[in-house]
């Protein structure tokens, strides 16, 4: 944990509705797309869900739920065959239309605002929580990327967002060596292009 520098988001205080909020939440859009995140989760549900969708999965500090409202369709082409899924989020700002387009492909979607730790405390059984930009990871090469984020015309918001998420990212296999050690944990990590970095831990029934 070397080298690690705590500081807020503003992301994180503004109202959903704020010019700043929905500039960057519009960055974010963008760059999951040029970073291959829509991808790496597609890939990754592909693999690991390849006769069903997960029965219940949570989008954990889901923000307008852009990723995983892209993510999905592409994953599970037939639909969510039910399947409860949790928006949880201090401040969500899912649009309504990507409520319903969920709901059409059977999806079952909740909007929890709520934080995780406070989320955490009463959740329910869940097979499957998702997180992106929630865990950040620190390298040479984020820290890179961040100053070509300029080169995509960002907000400041965006700009400023992604110094201090790198400056309080991990650094190598932090996430893996901190997580419980019980053998019922597996853990996977590594790296993915650039600026991506993966973590994962399934827990045996």
């Amino acid at each position: 944990m070397k080298g690690r520098r705590l500081t807020p988001e503003i992301l994180d205080s503004l109202p959903p509705n704020d010019p700043g909020a929905l500039a960057s939440r519009q960055d974010l859009q963008r760059l999951h797309s040029a970073l291959g995140q829509i991808r790496l989760w597609r890939c990754w549900l592909r693999q690991k869900f390849r006769d069903r969708p997960p029965s219940s999965l949570v989008d954990l500090g889901s923000g307008d739920g852009h990723l995983i409202t892209r993510v999905l369709p592409l994953a599970f082409p037939s639909g969510g065959g039910g399947a409860r899924l949790f928006f949880v989020d201090p401040q969500p700002s899912i649009p309504e239309s990507s409520l319903n387009l969920l709901r059409r492909q059977n999806w079952l979607p909740t909007v929890v605002a709520s934080g995780a730790l406070e989320w955490a405390r009463e959740a329910p059984p869940t097979e499957l929580i998702l997180s992106n930009l929630f865990l950040h990871h620190l390298n040479h090469w984020s820290r890179m990327g961040c100053r070509l984020l300029s080169m995509f015309h960002c907000h400041p918001v965006t700009l400023h967002d992604a110094r201090v998420s790198v400056e309080a990212g991990f650094h190598g296999t932090e996430l893996s060596a901190l997580w419980p050690q019980e053998s019922c944990w597996q853990t996977t990590e590594f790296r993915r292009g650039l600026f991506n970095h993966f973590f994962s831990a399934e827990k045996s029934p």
